[in-house]
This record gives C-alpha cells, sequence and structure tokens, in this order.
C-alpha cells in the first residue's frame, strides 16, 4: 500500500503540477518568470531580470542544505527545487482531500503520502464488513484497531525506545515557541521528541490511517437482540444498555451499546461500537493508548477534561498519543470539545475523525482539529454546517515530521482560531494562533510538516490572529483551499497565503465573491526570509484590505505571489505591498539575491490604492538600490 519513494513521488507531483521556472512539464504553471510567453516571464525579460531569478531559483534549491535538519518532509523538499511551482504542489498535495469525501481514509491516507514524499497505493478496491448484530461488529472493532494499533507499535519502538513515552509526547506538544533561536537549550524531553519526529518510518502512518479505508454494511434489527451484564471491570465505566463486551488483549475492552443513550468512559474502553442514541464519550487526562469509536446516529458527545490536579490530557476525543485514535460518526448534530491533542489529531501516532452528517461542533485548545506532531492529524466532516473554534495549533496544523488535514465537504461553515494567547510580536489585544492550514517547525532543530484546511463548498468565513489561513513557518508548508463560495478572511500579521524563515504558505480560493482583510503585515501572498507566499483567487469579484509587506510582496530573499484570475477586483494596501520587494539585509552579503513579488490580475476593471495602474504591467522598485532593499516587484493588471 506505502512504498518509500521520494524521487518518484517528487515526479508525479511535478507531472500533476506541471511546472517550474524554466519550462511546462505537464499543463502549465500559473508564474513561469523564464518563460517570455507567459505575462509575469515577459515583464522579467523586457526588464532584463532573468538572471536575477537564476540566481533567486538557486538559492532556493540550495536551502535544504544551509538548514541541513533531517526530517524534511516531500512536499517541502520539492518546493525547494521548484519555488515558482508552489501553488501547483500545493494543489496537488490537496487533490485527494478535495475530490475524497466518499472516501475519507483513502484521502486522509493519499494526502499524507503525497504531504511525505511516499507513494500510496491504495486503489479504487476496498474490502466490505457486513455488521448486522453485534458478534460482527466485534469483530469490525477488532479487525480495524488491531491491526493499526500494531502498525503502530512496531514504528515507534526504534525511535522511542522503551523510554517514557507519555513524557516525550507531552513535551512535543506542550512546548511551542516560535520565536525560539537556533541556538536555544532545549528540555531534555523536547530534543528527544525533535529527533524522533525526524526518525520514524512515515509510511507506517499511511498504512495505519488506510487500514481503516474498510466499508461497514452496517443492517439488521439490532432492537430485538438482548442486552447483556457488564463486567465487573467495565462497571462504572459505562452507563445505558449494552449488546455485548470483548476483552482483546492487545488492545483492551470492546463494547457494543444498545440503541438508548450512553456514556463511556474511554479511560477504560479501548473501542464503542454504538447503533443509536444521544450518547456521551468521555476522555480522562490519563487516556494513553489506541482507541476506535463507531457511532451510527444519535446527537453525539465527544469530550475530553483536565485532570483534579490541572494537568491537560495526554490525548481526547479522536486524539493520539503513541497510538491510533479514530472517531466515526455517521449521523446527527455532535458536539466535540477537549483542550489538548484531540478532535482529530496525534503526536506520535494517528488521530482521525470522521463525521458524516448533522451541524457539528468542534471546540478545541492547542493541537486540535486536524493537527499533529510526528504523524497525522485528520477531521473529515463530510455534511452539514460546522463551527470550530480553537486556540492555537490547530484546524489543520502540521507540526515536525506530521500531516495534517481538516476537511469539510460541505456547508456554509465558521472557523475561528483567535484565542488568548498573546501576540508573538507583544502587540496589544491580538493573539497567536498558527491555525487554519499551517505548516509549523520548530526553528530550535526539527523541521516542519505539512498542515492543509481544505473547504469544498459553502460560503465560509475564517477568522484568525498571527499565522494563519495558508502559511507556512520554518521548513514547513501551509495550505487552505476553498472550492468556492462567497467567503471571509480575516486574519493578523502572517495571514492569507504567508511564509516565515525557510517555509511555504499558499491560499487557494477557487471561487465566489471573496473579502480579505488581514492587519499589521505579511498579508495575502506576502513571504519573508527565504520563504515563498502564495494567494490565488480563480474567480469572483474580491476585496483585498491589507497593511505593509502584502498582495504579492517579499522580502529577505522571498517571493511573494498574488494572482487573481477574474473579477473586478478592489486592493486596499500600504507600504512594499501590491506587487513589491522590500529589504534584503538577511543574506545579501552570501547570496547576492533580491525578493520578487509578484501581483498579477488577469481580468478588470480593477483599483488598487498604492499608485498602481488598472491596464498596466511593468517593474517596481529601485534597480539600483543598495544591498537589493526595495529593488523590484511585477505588478500586472490585465
Amino acid at each position: 500500500m506505502v512504498r518509500g519513494m521520494s524521487i518518484l513521488a517528487a515526479a508525479v507531483l511535478l507531472l500533476t503540477s506541471g511546472t517550474g521556472p524554466a519550462g511546462s512539464i505537464g499543463a502549465p504553471a500559473l508564474v513561469l518568470p523564464l518563460d517570455e510567453r507567459n505575462p509575469v516571464g515577459a515583464v522579467i525579460a523586457d526588464a532584463g531580470r532573468a538572471e536575477d531569478v537564476r540566481r533567486l531559483s538557486a538559492l532556493f534549491s540550495s536551502t535544504p542544505s544551509l538548514f541541513p535538519l533531517r526530517g524534511l518532509v516531500g512536499a517541502v523538499r520539492l518546493s525547494f527545487v521548484q519555488p515558482f511551482a508552489v501553488p501547483e504542489i500545493a494543489r496537488a498535495v490537496t487533490q485527494p482531500a478535495a475530490e475524497g469525501s466518499a472516501r475519507p481514509y483513502r484521502a486522509v491516507a493519499r494526502f499524507a503520502a503525497r504531504a511525505f514524499g511516499i507513494e500510496c497505493t491504495l486503489g479504487e478496491e476496498r474490502s466490505t464488513l457486513p455488521v448486522v448484530d453485534p458478534q460482527g461488529a466485534l469483530f469490525a472493532l477488532d479487525f480495524l484497531l488491531n491491526e493499526s494499533n500494531l502498525i503502530m507499535t512496531q514504528a515507534l519502538a526504534p525511535a522511542l525506545g522503551d523510554g517514557n513515552r507519555e513524557r516525550i509526547a507531552r513535551a512535543a506538544i506542550a512546548t511551542a515557541d516560535s520565536t525560539t533561536s537556533r541556538a536555544a537549550q532545549l528540555p531534555d524531553a523536547l530534543s528527544r521528541a525533535m529527533q524522533a519526529s525526524a526518525s520514524i518510518d512515515r509510511s507506517a502512518f499511511v498504512r495505519a490511517a488506510g487500514h481503516f479505508d474498510t466499508a461497514l454494511a452496517v443492517s439488521g434489527e439490532w432492537k430485538t437482540f438482548e442486552t447483556e451484564a457488564l463486567p465487573d471491570e467495565l462497571k462504572g465505566a459505562v452507563d445505558g444498555t449494552v449488546l455485548s463486551t470483548q476483552f482483546v488483549p492487545e488492545i483492551g475492552w470492546l463494547v457494543i451499546g444498545g440503541t438508548g443513550p450512553n456514556r463511556y468512559d474511554m479511560t477504560k474502553v479501548a473501542a464503542v461500537f454504538d447503533i443509536a442514541g444521544d450518547d456521551r464519550y468521555e476522555w480522562g487526562a490519563g487516556v494513553v493508548g489506541s482507541r476506535l469509536v463507531i457511532d451510527v446516529a444519535g446527537n453525539d458527545s465527544y469530550t475530553g477534561t483536565r485532570a483534579v490536579n490541572g494537568l491537560m490530557p495526554i490525548a481526547g476525543p479522536g486524539g493520539a498519543a503513541c497510538g491510533v485514535s479514530v472517531i466515526d460518526d455517521y449521523g446527527g448534530n455532535d458536539h466535540y470539545e477537549c483542550p489538548q491533542n484531540a478532535l482529530g489529531a496525534a503526536v506520535f501516532g494517528v488521530g482521525i475523525i470522521v463525521d458524516r452528517a448533522g451541524d457539528d461542533t468542534y471546540v478545541g485548545g492547542t493541537w486540535t482539529i486536524g493537527a499533529a506532531f510526528a504523524g497525522i492529524g485528520a477531521v473529515c466532516d463530510l455534511g452539514g454546517s460546522d463551527q470550530y473554534s480553537s486556540e492555537m495549533f490547530s484546524q489543520g496544523c502540521g507540526g515536525p515530521g506530521a500531516a495534517a488535514l481538516l476537511l469539510d465537504a460541505s456547508g456554509n461553515d465558521r472557523y475561528r482560531a483567535d484565542g488568548t494567547t498573546a501576540s508573538a510580536y507583544d502587540t496589544p489585544t491580538v493573539h497567536a494562533s498558527f491555525s487554519q492550514g499551517v505548516g509549523f517547525g520548530y526553528r530550535a532543530g526539527a523541521a516542519g510538516g505539512v498542515g492543509a484546511l481544505v473547504d469544498v463548498a459553502g460560503d465560509d468565513r475564517y477568522e484568525a490572529g498571527e499565522f494563519g489561513q495558508g502559511c507556512g513557518y520554518y521548513l514547513s508548508m501551509g495550505i487552505l483551499r476553498d472550492g468556492g463560495g462567497n467567503d471571509l478572511y480575516y486574519g493578523n500579521r502572517y495571514a492569507q497565503g504567508t511564509a516565515a524563515h525557510q517555509a511555504f504558505g499558499v491560499l487557494l480560493e477557487d471561487g465566489g465573491d471573496d473579502i480579505y482583510w488581514s492587519m499589521t503585515a505579511a498579508g495575502q501572498g506576502a513571504a519573508w526570509d527565504m520563504s515563498v507566499a502564495v494567494l490565488v483567487d480563480r474567480a469572483g469579484d474580491d476585496r483585498y484590505q491589507a497593511d505593509g509587506l502584502s498582495q504579492g510582496a517579499a522580502a529577505q530573499q522571498a517571493i511573494g505571489m498574488l494572482i487573481d484570475l477574474a473579477g473586478h477586483d478592489d486592493y486596499r494596501a500600504v507600504g512594499a505591498s501590491q506587487g513589491a520587494a522590500d529589504s534584503n539585509a538577511y543574506h545579501w552579503d552570501t547570496s547576492h539575491c533580491t525578493s520578487l513579488g509578484v501581483l498579477r490580475d488577469a481580468l478588470g476593471p480593477n483599483r488598487f490604492s498604492t499608485g498602481r495602474s488598472d491596464g498596466e504591467q511593468r517593474m517596481t522598485g529601485s534597480p539600483t538600490a543598495k544591498d537589493g532593499a526595495n529593488q523590484w516587484g511585477v505588478f500586472i493588471s490585465r
């Protein structure tokens, strides 16, 4: 099912996505800066700047050797090789999610494989398990959880050894200072976690996720089955009627719930199949190990809480810590809530929530709602208009060695990740976010992963603080992809297709009349410090509101692009914006490379606030500026 073939996977991604700076392999890319037939390439050629582009591309190709950390994931490595193909690479990585709602587990596995740069061979054929009685339900639970748990157990042993795994896992997600210098001294447990994130066989994560790609054919008259008494070991752990129980030595107790309401203490129950009723599933602070819940019907509640002494949970609902945790809910308006490592999250493992129908609510803290550190974390919500609210490192946040996904297939949804965490820049009333399609790495020693938020349809609202909405931070990639609808994006510094410190951030918006509003700096296709950031809007009459270094802007040997392909659009920004470059002092002495900011709007009429004119195509900046400061950008309006 999975092969570690990075070179082949890179070739497949390039064939799918199309191109690099010098030409086209498949379909043409949006930006071909060395092809005079491409609008951006034509402006660069006319200005005699092609050699500058070649030098900048070469700098990106060499960047992994300048920051030689182990564990660079395949999509990030490929983006360094082909920096101007980043929009196409991001689209290729997220395509399995965008078209995969019929088979969500395969979509997660294929997305993760593309993020990691390995091949996933899950095909069209898949097995079907009939579930017509309690015995069939027990078999399904055992089959799904036992094998995936074994895969993770074998994969984690070489990387984590026999040490205190809980301590290492807690350190990975409890200590995340984005401003930590590269020379900082780290706690031993965090240092161990960083090293382990780079050494685990990532194909095991993909295999464990793909193992759940099995159809369950649930049928039968479940009300006719007799109930059973609880074993003594489960008394106090389950309320309500049960149809059967079984203890499996490798994973723990399996419980088949009845048709009425039930309560399950998931600290004592490994797996549940519940046929109906409004049920409550509770995770305490001490849950460690693999868990599986299959709930067929009802308005259900999944909650995780702190311990009495205030200790955060190591793993909550749909959260894995050194194992596998999956919730598959087939219907109802459900509520999911937990403060840490839950709601489709994982640290050294695989955590997935699939919610197939209903208007659902997700309330998370840090590392929640599609987030992972050394693993796969995913939420696949396939129906209804949903509410997502979280604190930080959430809503599609891929940490070191991770692939994280939040997929919403339909409905008018609201995403909010503007909590209480203080600003990374001490800005009053502003909060750090690192959410909504974010890749995150520790500058002190761990390359980041790939995080993606994919919303297929609906009129949606996105609210975030600093670092969000298609943002990459340190050797990582963050992607927000919206398939259509009239959407609103609101964020602060580093938002809406942005990246910093050798990373890649992409926002892909496929249609609708959209509003983009980012504040302070570095937004809407803006990149900083040897990074690439892109915002692509394919259709609709759009409004862009931003502050400095925005709307196709870059600084410190970076590439920032805003590309709008249709509609009558309004752009408002200040400073180095709308196809511009700013300072390049960071790496000027060693590289003599400038940055490149590109704003291309293919149709009009349009309005621009920075003195640009509709219908104009030109270079911007000062070609002879000292140290490459504000040297040049590309502005194209029609």
